[in-house]
C-alpha cells in the first residue's frame, strides 16, 4: 500500500511498507538498496484468447521464461519481452486477445517479427486498449483513463519493423476482416509508434485478418526498461520521513 503522499509519516509506516529488521532506522530504506526499488518493470499476463495452460495466468515479468500455446491449428508464441502469433488462417474470426495488468514500463512498441513473403499480402488488424497513466511520446502529455488505439501492418509495414498506430476518440469495436474502425469515432492522433511511461495500466490487444487459405505472419509486442519508481527516496546521505511519501514497495 502506497504511504501517505502528505500528513504525518512515521519510521514504523516505512518500515510496515518495505519491511526490514527492527530495530530500524531510516537509513535502511536508501533507493536503489534491498528494500527500496528504484526501478520497476512488471507485466501480469491475465487472459489469453485460446489459453490453454501456459503461462499460468498470473505470471508476472521479467519471472516467466517463455510460453507458447496452440489455439486450433494456429500457434501462438512469445518470451518475456514480448508475445507474438505465427499462425494458419481460416475463417475470419478474432484469432488473438491479450489481456495484461500491473503493466509498468518505459516503453512498448509493436513489430514483425518474421516476415510473410510468399503469403497472403492481406493487411493484419489491431485494437488496443489502455487503462492508466501512459504517453504517446516520450516526455510527451500524460493520458489517463481509457484511450483507444488502432492499427493496420501490411506487407508494406514489413521492412519498417514498426508499424504506427492512431489513437481514436472512443471504442472503435474489435477489428473485422476488412475495417479497425468499425464505430463511428474518430481520430485525434496519428503515427503513434511507441506508448511511453506506463504505470499500473492495463492493457487489451485485440488482432484480426480475414486471410483465405493458408496463410503466415509474426508479430510481438516489445518491452522497453522499467520505470523510475519511489525518486523521492534519498539513494544515499540523509533522509527525511518526509522523503518517503508517496513511496510505494513494488
Amino acid at each position: 500500500m502506497t504511504l501517505p503522499a502528505s500528513g504525518t509519516i512515521s519510521l514504523g509506516d516505512i518500515a510496515g511498507e518495505f519491511g526490514g529488521t527492527a530495530p530500524h532506522s531510516v537509513s535502511e530504506y536508501y533507493r536503489g538498496g534491498s528494500l527500496v526499488e528504484s526501478t520497476y518493470k512488471n507485466i501480469t499476463y491475465t487472459q489469453l484468447y485460446g489459453y490453454n495452460g501456459s503461462p499460468n495466468i498470473g505470471t508476472k515479468y521479467p519471472n516467466s521464461t517463455s510460453f507458447s500455446y496452440p489455439w486450433h491449428n494456429r500457434t501462438f508464441s512469445g518470451d518475456q519481452s514480448s508475445w507474438q502469433t505465427s499462425m494458419v488462417r481460416e475463417t475470419d474470426e478474432v484469432v488473438a486477445y491479450c489481456l495484461m495488468n500491473n503493466v509498468y514500463v518505459t516503453q512498448m512498441g509493436w513489430r514483425w517479427t518474421a516476415g510473410f513473403s510468399g503469403y497472403t499480402q492481406n493487411p493484419y488488424y489491431f485494437k488496443m486498449q489502455v487503462v492508466g497513466s501512459h504517453a504517446t511520446s516520450s516526455g510527451g502529455t500524460t493520458l489517463t483513463g481509457t484511450t483507444y488505439y488502432t492499427g493496420t501492418i501490411t506487407r508494406s509495414d514489413q521492412s519498417q519493423g514498426d508499424a504506427s498506430f492512431s489513437r481514436r476518440s472512443g471504442d472503435p469495436g474489435s477489428p473485422n476482416s476488412t475495417s479497425v474502425n468499425n464505430g463511428s469515432t474518430s481520430e485525434v492522433e496519428s503515427g503513434v509508434n511507441y506508448l511511453y511511461d506506463m504505470s499500473n495500466c492495463t492493457v487489451e490487444i485485440y488482432f484480426n485478418s480475414f486471410q483465405p487459405g493458408t496463410s503466415s505472419a509474426s508479430f510481438s509486442f516489445n518491452w522497453g526498461s522499467g520505470l523510475s519508481v519511489n525518486a523521492g527516496v534519498p539513494a544515499s546521505g540523509t533522509s527525511a520521513l518526509s522523503d518517503f511519501y508517496s513511496a510505494e514497495n513494488y
